[in-house]
């Protein structure tokens, strides 16, 4: 039987715990149209982290650890609320990255858009908008980032994508740079995508969501498992594209199915990193 780290069993319990605790709360190839529906309202002043460069990127960063997750935003930028932290009345609760750095793990928010997120209702459509803010790109300031990362003494790094976020991990996921990764609602991740996938694998998808259909999710389970990539592949029910980052925070329903999400990404990843010390 293999031995658990007591660490990681804290960081879990402490996740799991705080993400109850909102529970309880809260229940008293184009980028699709879907990629820009309910926007969020930016705000460079929420978290508890701060924000530094990290390999030439300005990052929003919280936690101490050796091990580092890396959350790749949606084309709405790390200036979302929900990957910080959000407000529920005068409480504040953390959401994606500062609950990941409070369980124990460096959580590091990279501005791949380098100060130009999406701006719906803006004179740039979302395809003007794409052809200088490229997945490519993305993918190359990413291994920038998990470099830079790697000389500050973080030795182990996990990454997971939101959305645009998604298509940037799964083209980390064919390099060494990360231990392991997860694709929340991705859009443009193709099969090759998948089937150069080297490290294990979750994705994450909405029953709602045009850009990963039941029948391509399928197929990129074939693919994963055919290649013996360690992965798992969870659809949840009745949300749509974006759930996890851009959900209504009056909405109890939405909120649910958001934190499981979270709980369900931070269990992957910190059962690959956690005998990382």
């Amino acid at each position: 039987m293999a031995k658990v780290a007591p660490v990681s069993v804290l960081g879990l319990a402490f996740f799991v715990t705080l993400s109850s605790f909102v529970f309880l709360s809260l229940g008293q190839e184009k980028l699709g149209r879907h990629c820009s529906e309910n926007p969020p309202t930016l705000n460079p002043n929420y978290g508890f982290g701060f924000v530094k460069d990290i390999g030439g990127l300005k990052a929003y960063v919280s936690g101490h650890s050796k091990r580092g997750i890396l959350l790749v935003s949606d084309i709405f930028g790390y200036e979302a609320p929900h990957l910080r932290c959000f407000h529920f009345s005068t409480l504040p609760l953390m959401d994606i990255a500062d609950r990941v750095a409070l369980a124990g793990f460096y959580a590091v928010v990279p501005d791949f858009f380098y100060g130009d997120p999406y701006v719906q209702n803006s004179s740039r459509t979302i395809e003007e908008w794409s052809k200088n803010h490229g997945t490519d790109k993305g993918f190359k300031d990413a291994k920038k980032v998990t470099t830079a990362l790697r000389k500050e003494g973080i030795h182990a790094v996990g990454a997971a994508g939101f959305c645009w976020g998604g298509k940037v991990v799964a083209q980390l996921a064919s390099t060494n740079f990360t231990k392991a990764t997860v694709l929340l609602h991705p859009s443009r991740v193709t099969l090759d995508d998948i089937k150069a996938v080297k490290v294990p694998i979750s994705i994450l998808a909405a029953e709602l969501d045009n850009g990963t259909p039941p029948e391509l999710l399928k197929q990129f389970e074939e693919a994963l498992t055919e290649n013996k990539i360690e992965n798992r592949i969870k659809i949840f029910p009745k949300v749509q594209h974006g759930w996890t980052v851009r959900y209504n925070d009056s909405d109890s329903t939405a909120v649910k199915a958001a934190i499981e999400a979270h709980i369900d990404m931070f269990i992957w990843l910190s059962k690959y990193l956690r005998w990382h010390l």
